[in-house]
């Protein structure tokens, strides 16, 4: 059976005055009751300056190396992530005709050696030469059978022709003798020249096998057994993290508090590990541009603890002093990224929009313009906002 439209309109508007009725029976909040709250003394403390920079730790020292000599390898002593000891050997190239080179090159210094006469210091000993020695026994022949021959000519015993060709006879001795001198001078000079070459050699052996300059862990590989390697080709990346190297921009307005062998603390990002340090660099002139200044921090890294490459976090404390406000955590409220703490006004809450500085504990160090001793909300408690009616501790009941 259907209902009459009228009957039905009428049943409608009195489930709706029913509602209204019920709707109006809820209780309601209060919103002009004061908000009960703690409160807490907040106190102005003087604490230095303190710089937070951040940069990426860089290793103390990296290199990439490359054999002295070209040659194929041989073996290959170490693998990505070894780590290896000052003179440890990296890369061993095959050495045996650099090994032949060298003996062949002594081989010849000996030869030229025997061929000259050395005094007890090793210098040149012209006179023991034997090429020199024979040349000047011919020389003072010559001499002797011209002093023989002069009397004769001049008493008409011999003939000019004949005196002539005792004359010619010395000066041609004389002219070998000078001749084996100059071949002896170059000949000292061709054997230290064969020993050096020798020396060389020698050196380019015992260089078929590539050590580590410093202590330190291998990066990089880039040569395997069998490859044909020259010099200035970089065969092993080694880097020392014994101690990073974090590299800072210091704002103008800070730089001249900084300098050399001022400590440092840093916090290695994603890590939560501190390590700590020392100002070892710091650049002559601000950078133009930034307005900035480059210093450069040495961190130590003794245990291995920290990877280079990780972003890193400093703390450098400057001789200047500020006055900060230290505040309760529970004292601090955030709302879209700004940070505001309430003042205690009378009965109602005072919102402070504050810059937090650091973190000591379960305090906060703030910085914002109030005397010490300044009255705080905390903790906040719901309902708490700027301009609220607020029931002190003594007044909440």
């Amino acid at each position: 059976m259907m209902i009459p439209r009228i009957t039905l309109l009428l049943l409608l508007a009195t489930g709706a005055a029913a509602c209204s009725h019920d709707s109006s029976a809820a209780p309601q909040r209060d919103e002009t009751a004061p908000v009960a709250v703690q409160t807490v003394a907040a106190h102005r403390v003087s604490v230095p300056e303190v710089l937070k920079l951040d940069g990426t730790l860089e290793p103390y020292r990296e290199a990439k190396l490359s054999p002295l000599v070209a040659g194929h390898v041989s073996d290959v002593k170490v693998e990505r992530g070894d780590r290896v000891k000052k003179g440890d050997p990296l890369i061993v190239l095959r050495t045996d005709a650099l090994r032949l080179a060298a003996s062949s090159a002594r081989a010849r210094a000996t030869a030229q050696r025997e061929q000259l006469a050395f005094d007890d210091q090793g210098r040149l000993d012209l006179e023991k030469v034997p090429d020199v020695a024979a040349a000047q026994t011919d020389r003072d022949l010559a001499a002797d059978d011209l002093a023989r021959m002069t009397p004769l000519y001049e008493s008409g015993a011999i003939d000019a022709r004949t005196f002539e060709r005792s004359k010619a006879a010395l000066q041609a001795a004389e002219a070998r003798l000078a001749g084996a001198k100059r071949r002896a001078t170059a000949g000292y000079a061709t054997y230290h020249s064969l020993q050096a070459d020798a020396a060389l050699r020698q050196d380019d052996a015992k260089n078929g096998t590539l050590v580590a300059p410093f202590d330190g862990a291998v990066m990089d590989r880039m040569v395997e057994i069998g490859e044909f390697v020259a010099p200035q080709q970089p065969v092993v990346e080694l880097v020392d993290t014994t101690r990073l190297r974090l590299e800072l921009e210091v704002p103008e307005r800070s730089s001249a508090g900084v300098k050399v062998g001022q400590p440092v603390e840093v916090e290695v990002d994603g890590t939560g590990q501190k390590l700590t340090g020392e100002i070892a660099f710091v650049a002559a002139a601000i950078e133009p541009k930034r307005r900035t200044l480059s210093v450069e921090a040495v961190i130590d890294n003794a245990a291995g603890d920290v990877r280079a490459g990780h972003f890193a976090r400093a703390r450098l404390a400057l001789d200047q002093k500020r006055e900060l406000l230290r505040v309760p955590r529970s004292a601090l409220a955030e709302r879209a990224g700004v940070e505001r703490i309430y003042v205690v006004e009378g009965n109602r809450a005072s919102a402070r929009i504050v810059e937090v500085v650091d973190l000591e504990g379960d305090d906060i160090l703030v910085k914002v313009d109030l005397p010490d001793g300044t009255t705080l909300v905390s903790p906040l408690p719901n309902g708490i906002a700027d301009g609220v009616t607020i029931a002190l501790p003594s007044a909440a009941h």
